[in-house]
């Protein structure tokens, strides 16, 4: 496949760059956040490989910039952690936080890493705000270069069979926007099904599938705001734990309706 185009690359530092800004300045969703990254950080106990390996990948740093994220659990995991992302100030904002943290500024799409550099590579919906699958296919391709064979992928993309999901890529991003239903610029995504295609076609195994973030993302996003505006530290507790037994719902049958993200667990053939 060609290479990202460098106005292409260009255009989302400087968009990227923006919102990174804007989210760091003034502490966004800081409850929300704090749901966010830990049923990420529940998800990578699970997967993540037993003991301690040299080097983790993470492919984007917006959590860690304007949240914990997950670096926490990543460190205890590995000898180093590097942190790529395309905003020269969202990588520089999530290094200030965490001074251990190796932070690089590159697209997924084009990694600046020797074949076979990391043990496991860790990527949290970045990849479904690229524009097109071609992108996805593109930036898989440089993860599976980047492992070592038989290394860990961890990855997770928006859930095209969520309902709200699917409604939000139908609909133009103006609108979105204007109705303020989005923070910020989504991408192209799949199922859960495409994912797995997408991975093989990818040269990886799939070792198991999940579906993350059971909770009615727009309504609890919104009620997160009210309750941070209003509310005690106990009601925010309450809140969150109240947040955290959705993803029972994982469980269910219904799961591929419910789950706001689809995960997977690959390793590289």
């Amino acid at each position: 496949m060609p290479p990202a185009s460098e106005s292409s690359a260009r255009e989302m530092r400087r968009y990227w760059d923006g919102v990174g800004e804007a989210w760091t300045e003034h502490h966004l969703d800081p409850v929300w956040r704090a749901h966010s990254d830990a049923v990420y950080s529940e998800l990578l106990a699970r997967w993540l490989p037993a003991g301690t390996c040299e080097r983790i990948l993470k492919t984007d740093l917006f959590d860690e910039a304007v949240a914990e994220g997950v670096y926490p659990a990543l460190e205890a995991r590995a000898a180093g952690v590097v942190g790529l992302d395309v905003a020269p100030r969202v990588a520089a904002a999530a290094c200030h936080r965490f001074p251990r943290l190796h932070g690089i500024v590159a697209d997924a799409r084009q990694l600046p890493f020797d074949d076979g550099a990391f043990d496991v590579v860790v990527s949290l919906s970045t990849l479904d705000h690229f524009p097109h699958r071609d992108d996805i296919r593109r930036a898989l391709s440089e993860l599976h270069r980047v492992l070592v064979p038989g290394g860990t992928l961890l990855i997770t993309l928006d859930n095209a069979s969520n309902p709200l999901v699917a409604l939000r890529n139908w609909l133009p991003h103006g609108v979105l926007q204007m109705l303020r239903l989005v923070p910020y610029r989504m991408g192209a995504t799949c199922t859960a099904g495409g994912l797995l295609d997408l991975l093989r076609a990818c040269n990886f195994d799939v070792h198991d599938t999940s579906f993350i973030v059971h909770c009615p993302r727009l309504i609890a996003v919104v009620a997160a705001r009210l309750i941070e505006r209003t509310l005690s530290r106990s009601a925010r507790r309450h809140f969150l734990r109240a947040l955290r037994s959705c993803e029972a719902l994982d469980r269910w049958p219904t799961r591929r309706i419910t789950g706001y993200y689809a995960a997977a667990l690959a390793r590289r053939r």
